[in-house]
């Protein structure tokens, strides 16, 4: 632009001088922009004055132009008044045009309430004079440090209505770090103009929005102005971890629980890297349910440059966008995946302390419903965080065994605590089927009273009492309560004892790399024991406190207390009577959300109503997982959503292959009742993975879409070994 303009009355757009004093935050940034060499198009600013100032002799900016507010009351860090204040936009470039356009644009200051926070004599009424964008496409961006991705709105043209909320626009992401994908056109232009703007201004809180034009050759800034309420993405979320331990839903207590852990489990993230997002949540509750927020556990691996499929692989569920290994940034973050390699070296020794710390805790876990509810969140971090730091100890080694087709040979001679459950019941089943008296109370729904039997049982009590069906939510009974899934276990035939594989040579070539993953698997599940120990004794403590509670008539029952959420504990504590409809209005909630059929990957913005209709089964005839043991079996599926031994009229156990949404420890009765099992949701690091593993079932995990596709009653053909389940179509 020529230099026609007196720069003791108008500041040109990028030129001297830089420092521009009281000016408008809104001309000041794009000013500093201009500055800085980002394509901001020509123009100038017109400083306050009491009145309209008048406009140079001649303008020589081509073509049309805009005219537009910058008064200092808008574009701050606390608020944006965006739209309040007078943009012209097409101003014909004559002197008469521009003078009425800008009259018109100082003059939108008088728009202040009078009785307002802010006065309009206080406010300075810059006015900016810019060159038009001849815009083929335009929008805007928030580019925020908290996320891996700029957010953007786009439309054809200019973005006018589109800020003005006249159309919705197009939304999309486009990645910080990784090449955009030019799906228009103008994504990389606008991915480069981004990077920039972080690279002058800062990748820094609160973050930018930002409103640009892209002409088809260049992507220009328009403005740009600090974040003063980020938006609410649209982000992922996955339930698949937590359905595989818990109930669907759980209680609203666990649930409640889970939901306060959210910012201390993350910091397990952040412990290693404090540049890490803190002001993102890492769970949050969808219909009674906690939800990881994969989209930040995407991120995460994306911030150290690492492939997202470690997230899913480790976790269950599938992602919306896979990414894979950026080596850039992973030589960037080496110090940061260098404590974390160490971390994992030393996680079965972490692991022996923590396990030390739990059980020395929880010997006296409150003396009031909310100090033990403290407790309980509490040891859920830490079974937790320390189950992350595990699970990423094995996920090196098994991936070398898998690569080397020897994890099925060495899984195949490894016992883990939570496998005794089922095999510690042996002796039990052998003297029950050599004694009608012991059999006939079993049958009878009863535990012998014979001397010798009680002696048996307790000691199996001693050791496996505290566990129980979905044993992660406080909610449930421990099997030393009700031991009723295990009575029907108890007149089974026990297991025939297996003698260990032979090792192949390819497999004792890898013994070195077993023996450190046996470790770790090993401590994870004695982690996971230890853990529901003192799960035991938090739940022992609820109840104890809650029987007066319930004398005084304030409780319903014991277990109403699960009803309850982690803050009304304290409540409670405090002399609190929720009355009937308060019961009525919680059973109603509840009843609610456990007649959705929720999926475990959902979006923020979701109708989760959608997933309480009726659904066709999906009409395919072949399905895919995971394998976790060799064989084949044909056979009828049992569908369940929660653990059962009564086989259905007609069924018998070897032509029944059990089809579940997910499977823990307290499934293991349920196994002696099948031939097979097919699990739609976990990993084969899942506890209910390694379970089935060690007891020797034709299994397969991961299958998408099984519990969908599958009714009882079914002919299936489960081919363990290649991971495939067939369903016959009558």
């Amino acid at each position: 632009m020529e230099k026609i303009i007196s720069t003791d009355e108008y500041i040109v757009l990028g030129q001297k001088p830089l420092n521009l004093g009281p000016v408008g935050n809104k001309a000041a940034l794009l000013h500093q922009a201009a500055a800085a060499g980002l394509p901001v198009p020509s123009g100038f600013i017109i400083p306050h004055s009491p009145s309209p100032h008048p406009l140079p002799s001649s303008i020589s900016l081509n073509g049309s132009l805009a005219v537009r507010s910058a008064f200092s009351a808008e574009d701050t860090a606390g608020q944006a008044l965006a739209g309040f204040f007078e943009t012209r936009l097409n101003v014909a470039n004559e002197p008469a045009a521009v003078w009425d356009a800008y009259q018109e644009v100082y003059s939108s200051a008088d728009r202040l309430p009078a009785d307002g926070p802010i006065k309009k004599e206080d406010v300075r009424r810059d006015v900016l004079v810019m060159q038009m964008v001849a815009a083929q496409t335009a929008g805007v961006a928030f580019t925020q440090p908290d996320f891996a991705d700029d957010l953007i709105n786009f439309t054809a043209g200019l973005a006018d209505k589109l800020v003005g909320g006249q159309v919705e626009g197009k939304a999309d992401f486009l990645p910080k770090r990784e090449k955009a994908a030019a799906k228009i056109g103008f994504e990389p232009r606008l991915q480069a103009l981004l990077q920039q703007v972080r690279r002058v201004f800062g990748d820094q809180q609160p973050g930018w929005d930002i409103e640009w034009a892209d002409d088809g050759e260049r992507c220009w800034l328009v403005q740009i102005r600090p974040i003063t309420r980020p938006p609410r993405r649209n982000e992922a979320f996955t339930y698949a971890n937590i359905r595989e331990i818990m109930p669907d839903p759980p209680s609203p207590l666990m649930a409640s629980i889970v939901a306060e852990a959210s910012s201390e489990l993350y910091a397990y993230y952040r412990s290693f890297d404090q540049t890490l997002p803190d002001g993102r949540p890492m769970i949050e509750l969808f219909a009674g349910r906690p939800f990881f927020n994969l989209s930040l556990l995407i991120d995460t691996m994306r911030h150290w440059g690492l492939p997202t499929s470690l997230v899913t692989n480790s976790i269950g569920g599938s992602a919306d966008r896979e990414f894979g290994l950026n080596p850039g940034r992973f030589l960037a973050k080496s110090p940061v995946l260098l404590k974390q390699g160490w971390a994992q070296l030393t996680a079965v020794r972490q692991a022996e302390q923590a396990t030390l710390q739990i059980l020395s805790r929880t010997q006296e876990p409150g003396e009031t419903l909310a100090e033990v509810g403290e407790t309980l969140r509490w040891l859920f971090t830490r079974l937790v965080t320390e189950m992350f730091n595990l699970t990423a100890a094995l996920s090196g080694p098994l991936l070398l065994l898998r690569l080397s087709n020897t994890l099925a040979e060495h899984n195949g001679r490894h016992r883990a605590v939570s496998t005794e459950i089922f095999t510690d019941l042996a002796p039990l089943q052998t003297a029950v089927a050599e004694k009608p008296a012991w059999k006939a109370a079993l049958e009878a729904g009863e535990l012998p009273r014979d001397p010798r039997f009680q002696e048996v049982w307790q000691r199996y009590l001693d050791k496996h009492g505290m566990r129980g069906i979905y044993e992660s939510d406080i909610a449930r009974p421990r099997y030393h309560e009700d031991p009723s899934p295990l009575l029907r276990l108890l007149l089974s035939t026990p297991p025939a004892p297996r003698d260990p594989p032979s090792l192949t040579w390819k497999a004792r070539l890898t013994w070195p790399i077993w023996w450190q993953c046996r470790r770790v698997l090993s401590a994870r599940e004695w982690w996971r024991y230890h853990a529901m120990i003192c799960y035991n004794r938090i739940r022992q403590r609820f109840l104890k406190l809650a029987a007066p509670v319930v004398e005084e008539g304030r409780l319903p029952s014991p277990d109403h207390l699960w009803q309850l959420e982690l803050g009304e504990l304290a409540q409670l504590d405090e002399g609190w009577r929720p009355d009937d409809a308060f019961w009525d209005r919680r059973a109603a909630e509840f009843a609610e959300h456990q007649a959705l059929d929720i999926p475990d990957l959902l979006f923020r913005f979701d109708d989760l109503e959608q997933f309480g209709q009726s659904k066709d089964l999906i009409a395919v005839d072949r399905l895919k997982g995971i394998s976790l043991t060799g064989g084949t079996v044909h056979g009828r599926a049992w569908v369940l959503s929660e653990p059962a031994v009564e086989l259905p009229e007609g069924f018998v156990p070897e032509d029944t292959i059990l089809i579940a949404r997910s499977v823990d420890a307290g499934w293991i009765a349920t196994f002696s009742q099948v031939a097979g099992v097919a699990i739609e949701i976990g990993g084969d690091l899942s506890h209910g993975s390694i379970i089935l593993r060690e007891i020797g079932l034709p299994a397969v995990t991961n299958v998408k879409g099984l519990t969908q596709a599958v009714k009882s009653g079914d002919e299936i053909e489960l081919k363990a070994g290649n991971g495939i389940v067939k369903i016959a179509k009558g």
